[in-house]
């Protein structure tokens, strides 16, 4: 057994993790790096990573397993539902970090909410593709 693999929860964290800041960082830290923001790239890059690596280190150590996965369909179908379980984990990290650092009052019920309409609404389908893909990578270094 290789050396990584004895680690079966930070792997997937790690490279989850990795995989969720990537997006955000594509669409987001062009605008980020003009404003110098260092808020907005705890909230639009930050967030994003930690709530995959939270996600992939809690439901992805079975990818690593192949009497667990069966197979790469299996891996990407987890891999699609671990980056599903980081959005549903990103809006109240979102929605608090916001109420925290924000000018005014803003209900975190219903930041949340919105956050997650508009992160299924406009961004699921790129988070479970990246995730799907994710979970056949490291589906197929633990069984190469």
């Amino acid at each position: 057994m290789r050396g990584w693999l004895l680690r079966p929860r930070l792997v997937p964290a790690f490279a989850f993790g990795v995989a969720g800041s990537l997006l955000p960082a594509v669409w987001f830290l062009p605008t980020i790096v003009r404003t110098e923001d260092p808020v907005a790239l705890l909230l639009y890059v930050g967030l994003p990573a930690l709530a995959a690596a939270a996600a992939g280190a809690g439901l992805g150590a079975p990818i690593l397993d192949p009497t667990r996965t069966r197979g790469p369909g299996a891996a990407a179908l987890r891999g699609a539902g671990i980056a599903s379980v980081a959005l549903l984990l990103f809006a109240p990290l979102f929605a608090v970090t916001f109420a925290w650092t924000a000018a005014g009052q803003t209900g975190i019920l219903g930041l949340t909410v919105l956050v997650l309409i508009f992160s299924f609404l406009g961004l699921w389908w790129a988070a479970a593709l990246v995730g799907a893909l994710v979970g056949m990578l490291l589906w197929w270094l633990a069984t190469a």
